[in-house]
């Protein structure tokens, strides 16, 4: 089987001759530092240095997709939060938050998702459109969103005080990240990824992601189904006071945190499981201790082998070919 028939054919649930192993990119980013270097940078701001740096990540790394971007910062640009790109050794970052009141932002920012950095991103994903490496084009969940364009913690009041208020920003924020997600499908994405760290069962709690997370995510994932599209859904941190609502989100895979049981996730979970090789490990651990890890979570029948969480930019090409190339072997089985 080829990458892209191997990854497709696992999120459809259909068996395949191993495992497929990636890195979707976006928040889960395998752009480290020497994958920037040998690009040049610009590889969040610029089309050519974007596909270059995908394709080096498949090359040289084994992931077996392309995925763009490499953050998770460009959707919240266009709603009036600051950005700064970092560079070689640092991610991009908020610096500053949009403060002005949740309906100002509503009325005022009617976003062109085909536009900026957004704008950018489609165009790499047009360039690495193909026949045989899946693309998977990446957004940012609703309440990583809205938490990266708002101060968090004026969010989570707003939550448990004016509940109704947050929803409809929640909404707003949701149908944006939707038409973004369907303007990468137009470009070629093969797989949609949804990243929501903040989204944690620790920080929402159950309530609350049952209430401001499951029927967003439901939304977002039911109108890229019609349009053929499966999609991966990452939830960060300590998920097990959540796993049950995720069944009902119909993601095609959900992927984990390395503090998730992989075990207890494959037990309660109906969907495709992804995941959960230690980020830290993989920046700092040898060899043999990743191999070890990567052949724990084969044995926990994941259906796709990937990082927990987001990479550290200093992790070495080196370690994180130990991973691709253990589950390529199949010498686990």
């Amino acid at each position: 089987m080829d990458e892209k028939e191997r990854l497709l054919s696992v999120l459809k649930g259909d068996r395949v001759d191993r495992p497929p192993v990636i890195c979707p990119g976006g928040m889960m980013s395998a752009c480290v530092t020497k994958i920037s270097d040998l690009v040049g940078g610009g590889h969040h701001s610029d089309t050519g240095a974007m596909v270059s740096a995908a394709r080096k990540i498949n090359e040289l790394i084994g992931f077996e997709n392309y995925g763009v971007p490499f953050c998770l910062t460009a959707e919240v640009e266009a709603l009036g939060a600051s950005v700064n790109l970092g560079d070689n050794l640092i991610e991009p970052r908020v610096t500053r938050y949009n403060d002005e009141p949740l309906e100002a932002i509503m009325d005022n920012y009617q976003v062109d998702v085909t536009a900026g950095r957004m704008g950018i991103v489609l165009e790499a994903i047009r360039e690495l459109r193909n026949s045989r490496v899946p693309v998977i084009g990446n957004v940012s969940g609703h309440i990583s969103t809205a938490t990266s364009v708002v101060d968090p913690l004026e969010i989570f009041k707003m939550l448990r005080r004016e509940p109704e208020r947050a929803a409809r920003f929640m909404a707003f924020i949701n149908d944006y990240l939707v038409r973004y997600a369907l303007e990468m499908v137009k470009a070629g994405a093969d797989v949609i990824s949804i990243s929501d760290p903040t989204a944690t069962g620790e920080i929402l709690g159950p309530r609350n992601f049952q209430k401001f997370a499951v029927p967003f995510y439901q939304n977002i994932i039911k109108t890229l189904h019609k349009e053929g599209i499966p999609v991966i859904l990452h939830i960060c941190g300590n998920a097990h006071n959540i796993v049950e609502s995720l069944n009902e989100v119909k993601a095609n895979a959900v992927s984990f945190d390395s503090i998730v049981n992989m075990k207890f996730a494959r037990e309660v979970l109906k969907t495709g499981l992804m995941g959960n090789v230690n980020t830290q490990l993989l920046h700092t651990g040898e060899k043999e201790k990743i191999v070890s890890i990567t052949r724990n979570a084969l044995h926990s029948k994941v259906d796709i082998v990937a990082p927990a969480c987001g990479l550290s930019m200093a992790t070495p090409i080196s370690n994180l070919k130990a991973m691709t190339d253990y589950v390529k072997e199949g010498s686990y089985n």
